[in-house]
């Protein structure tokens, strides 16, 4: 009796496991926009690589994979028009959607790989300097959510492709139907990753719940706090400007302050990630005036707590000297021994109801996301204090 394979099998086209091959359900987008794709060796069997999908939706693009061989390098030279673009974050390139259509590329080349991998291969493929750049403002983060993008503002090779895709060729029909198809991916792998039984190596649970929650939430002044930035015109090579500020007391009370942003506003397409408009800031205020106003409101004394570190540097022009400050989600990870997730995931893992405060923009509901859990926190640090 022959015995079982010990492999699973395998689809040789998107190279997943057949019970998880998503061939079946792939669209496929004509363009007129070529696309070349130069990827990392180590990217070529990735099981979760967005370069595999650009190149079986979009019959425009290809995929030129470099070996290093003998000359340890990874120089792959790929034939392409004069007009080409190379799609990269480089600091002087200028915005895609800012060329007239009459100097917008007819070729888009993109660097597949991991931002360590893809600084190598441009830094080892000197061709690519002969070509003009181009780079992108998303106008939402990734939506990978199983691999992690060092910086907000960056995203997967398949969402910066179809981004640019819709600045080309605004006409061009089911450009989104590629995304749809990526999203079911990710979809399937969370929802079988959480069916597999692991034995490997693993961290041991505490035996015993941490204690190192923060005193502040004792604290019944505390004030929790979001923050909204953007990048000015979408300049990535410049810092941040914060554009509102919002502060809820443990009682429900709320501040909201929109910044005067000067004369580089954030992008219309900003504005509509952080559900605001441009009406919203005519009655902006100088970061001065917002901050005096602020620390009036803020109770004598009061901490001031935050979701992530992230509020909190944002908000530093706004912040009194000397507040006191901490972070929520530090404080839930030490209180529940395991990562803390999204504020949406803790508040649906705790059965905690979401609040919707009065602030404008989808701060109404990130700060009374964040609120709901600072309440929830304080209980459980007089619960750990009495035990």
């Amino acid at each position: 009796m022959d015995a079982e394979p010990s492999h699973r099998p395998r689809c040789y086209r998107c190279l997943r496991p057949t019970d998880l091959c998503y061939c079946a359900e792939l669209p496929s987008v004509p363009t007129r926009t070529r696309i070349v794709i130069l990827q990392h060796p180590h990217e070529r069997t990735h099981p979760f690589g967005t370069a595999r999908l650009a190149r079986l939706c979009l019959p425009m693009a290809s995929v030129h994979v470099p070996w290093a061989g003998f000359t340890g390098t990874l120089e792959e030279r790929v034939e392409v028009p004069a007009d080409a673009a190379v799609l990269y974050p480089h600091p002087d390139s200028p915005l895609l959607d800012a060329l007239p259509p009459s100097e917008r590329p007819s070729t888009l080349i993109a660097i597949d790989g991991t931002w360590a991998h893809s600084k190598r291969l441009y830094r080892e493929n000197p061709w690519l300097q002969a070509y003009r750049h181009v780079r992108l403002d998303p106008s939402a983060p990734s939506r990978y959510r199983i691999r992690k993008e060092p910086r907000p503002d960056y995203v997967s090779t398949l969402e910066a492709i179809l981004e640019a895709l819709r600045i080309l060729e605004p006409e061009t029909p089911n450009l989104e139907a590629p995304l749809l198809a990526f999203d079911r991916m990710i979809d399937q792998q969370i929802a079988k990753s959480s069916q597999v039984q692991r034995f490997g190596r693993h961290k041991a649970e505490r035996q015993r719940p941490s204690r190192a929650t923060s005193p502040l939430l004792a604290d019944p002044r505390l004030c929790v706090v979001y923050a909204e930035s953007a990048l000015p015109g979408g300049d990535q090579a410049a810092p941040r400007q914060l554009v509102q500020w919002t502060a809820a007391r443990l009682d429900g009370s709320t501040f909201e302050a929109l910044l005067a942003t000067g004369p580089v506003p954030p992008l219309p397409q900003h504005l509509v990630h952080m559900r605001l408009a441009p009406a919203d800031f005519r009655d902006a205020e100088p970061m001065h005036a917002a901050a005096t106003r602020f620390a009036s409101w803020l109770p004598p004394g009061a901490p001031i707590l935050a979701w992530t570190r992230t509020t909190l540097d944002w908000g530093g022009p706004v912040l009194p000297a000397g507040s006191r400050t901490a972070t929520l989600k530090t404080d839930y990870c030490n209180v529940r021994n395991r990562r803390a997730g999204f504020l949406e995931e803790v508040l649906q893992a705790e059965q905690l109801q979401p609040l919707l405060l009065p602030c404008r923009g989808r701060a109404s509901e990130r700060l009374g996301n964040a609120l709901a859990i600072a309440r929830w926190l304080c209980q459980q640090h007089l619960l750990l204090q009495s035990t």
